[in-house]
């Protein structure tokens, strides 16, 4: 079944990347029209997780934000599947880059930079953009449980320049990046269930991961966060910006606390401002504090 799914993956990647962006554009609405309508994929946890951060108090039609949701969901998965029609000569066209000279600068004082993001926009483009724009980064990932496609998966990431570091050798490989005065992204939204911490996220008490605040401690490490906003199919802006780490601080649960707080909340302020273009099919809040589980 492996082998099927891998040759299946691979033959849409080849179907995709001959035909023209505006016609799998067209196939990706109607893929989304299914996928909400008739497959209803999550739609029950979607609509849990808005009733969790905006109560009855939605400042967006429902529908339309739904609708919205789908959509952009489906156009990811769709333009990921024409990762290889973007190179070097067309980048511009399909990203308008906004204070990307941040990195240049925050690479210039030679510490490494953290760059966090979350599933927001399409993220997966972002190693492509970073890697033609030839900013030194390795990108953390988890392994996909079918080795063939992790392994075309690794391929397709690094074909232009991005390292790919798993989950495992994080820490160590990730720290060695950082002290080469390099980047490494990191996508600091998934529940991190026992693992993590406990901080403030869409006004609810999220378990979040550690690793990014412990990079910075341990490194000394600038932290940006970086957006990917879709303006329509294929086409993004990308913007970057200053999480503000205050000096001195030392490794310490404290430290760990306020740093892992201060860029979710980052994440935090563009997703309310494109609520449309994160996952919220995902099952952010399945972990709780055990205050709240007594």
């Amino acid at each position: 079944m492996d082998r099927i799914q891998y040759y299946l993956l691979k033959s849409l990647y080849s179907l995709f990347t001959i035909l023209p962006f505006g016609f799998v554009e067209k196939i990706a609405n109607i893929f989304a029209f299914i996928l909400q309508n008739f497959i209803g994929y999550r739609r029950r946890v979607i609509r849990e997780n808005l009733k969790k951060v905006y109560g009855d108090n939605l400042p967006f039609d429902e529908k339309l934000l739904v609708k919205n949701i789908y959509r952009n969901f489906t156009y990811l998965w769709f333009e990921v599947l024409q990762t290889k029609k973007i190179n070097i000569k067309n980048i511009d066209r399909h990203f308008t880059s906004h204070n990307l000279e941040l990195i240049e600068k925050t690479l210039a004082k030679e510490q490494g930079a953290l760059l966090m993001t979350g599933h927001l926009g399409n993220f997966e483009w972002f190693s492509i953009y970073l890697g033609l724009k030839k900013v030194p980064f390795a990108a953390i990932a988890k392994r996909i449980k079918n080795r063939y496609i992790d392994d075309f998966m690794h391929k397709n990431r690094e074909r232009n320049g991005c390292t790919v570091i798993y989950t495992k050798s994080a820490m160590r490989e990730g720290l060695k990046f950082l002290r080469s005065n390099k980047c490494v992204a990191i996508a600091g939204d998934q529940d991190a269930r026992k693992k993590g911490i406990f901080v403030d996220f869409l006004g609810q008490p999220s378990s979040t991961a550690v690793g990014p605040a412990i990079f910075q401690l341990r490194s000394g490490s600038h932290m940006l966060f970086m957006a990917a906003i879709r303006t329509s199919y294929a086409h993004f802006d990308i913007f970057f910006e200053e999480i503000k780490i205050p000096e001195g601080l030392k490794v310490s649960d404290e430290s760990i606390l306020e740093i892992t707080q201060l860029h979710t909340s980052a994440l935090d302020k563009w997703i309310r401002k494109y609520p449309d273009q994160w996952f919220w099919m995902h099952k952010r809040w399945k972990s709780k504090p055990k205050e709240i589980e007594k």
